[in-house]
């Protein structure tokens, strides 16, 4: 009986190591499927913008409060939520704006990197991803959510208030962060396994920009220089975030 005990016990035993030590790949997987999953479905939603506003479309009962389309009755009628030209020409022009200020005066000792470039919620995107980072090389496939705050770094890429928006176009740099070494998660993690010439693209409402590496190097936390704008350049600059932090810097081509 005993021996018995002790032959289910280290079964037990057995099987729950495999499963601790299976869990971080099995959640990486799980992860990575999620993103890739948010990233389809913002192509999706690009790919089918409508004629007109939300503000129109909720007045016209055309949609209900998540973004989806709906018949007479209620009833959803989209796969997806939608979005629409007229907000996402408002969303384009004020990122464009937001950037020609930043070339004006950029402020790094006072930012608080975590604060949101624009509330999405105002053009009646309500998931928060703005775009979304693919750099084939190293398998990164994420959403980009508009502020570094905690949250946002642990499940996608987050970008810093007071840098540039992705929209391309002289005297920008675009700085993007994500968190590495989360249990069970994959976001920045393979960034210093980028080499210099490798691709880099950013994808959003307005298009597809693509980028090539031209440096990286490793960096302490109090550092910002490389994030600064830079006359005449088209940058993108992605950090990693956990306890070794490094710098990838891109340029558009």
């Amino acid at each position: 009986m005993k021996r018995k005990i002790c032959a289910v016990i280290s079964v037990i035993l057995i099987i729950t190591s495999i499963v601790v030590f299976a869990y971080p790949d099995i959640s990486k997987m799980e992860n990575q499927k999620k993103n890739d999953e948010i990233t389809e479905r913002f192509d999706h939603v690009a790919d089918d913008v409508q004629d007109g506003s939300r503000e129109e479309s909720e007045d016209n009962g055309e949609v209900n409060e998540d973004g989806y389309l709906i018949d007479d009755n209620g009833v959803i009628i989209s796969e997806n939520p939608v979005v629409y030209q007229a907000d996402i020409d408002r969303l384009y022009a004020d990122s464009l704006a937001y950037n020609e200020r930043l070339k004006e005066h950029q402020d790094m000792d006072h930012t608080d990197f975590a604060g949101e470039a624009l509330d999405l919620s105002d053009y009646g995107i309500y998931d928060g991803v703005y775009g979304y980072i693919t750099a084939l090389s190293i398998d990164l496939n994420a959403p980009i959510y508009l502020g570094a705050r905690e949250d946002n770094m642990a499940r996608g890429a987050a970008h810093l208030m007071n840098t540039s928006l992705p929209t391309g176009g002289k005297s920008t740099n675009v700085a993007l962060a994500g968190h590495t070494g989360y249990f069970g998660r994959i976001v920045f993690d393979n960034i210093p396994y980028l080499d210099e010439g490798d691709s880099v693209s950013i994808t959003t409402y307005f298009g597809t920009l693509n980028y090539k590496v031209i440096s990286k190097k490793e960096i302490l936390s109090t550092e910002t220089n490389d994030i600064y704008v830079v006359k005449g350049k088209d940058l993108l600059t992605c950090a990693s975030m956990g306890k070794t932090r490094y710098q990838v810097t891109c340029e558009r081509i």
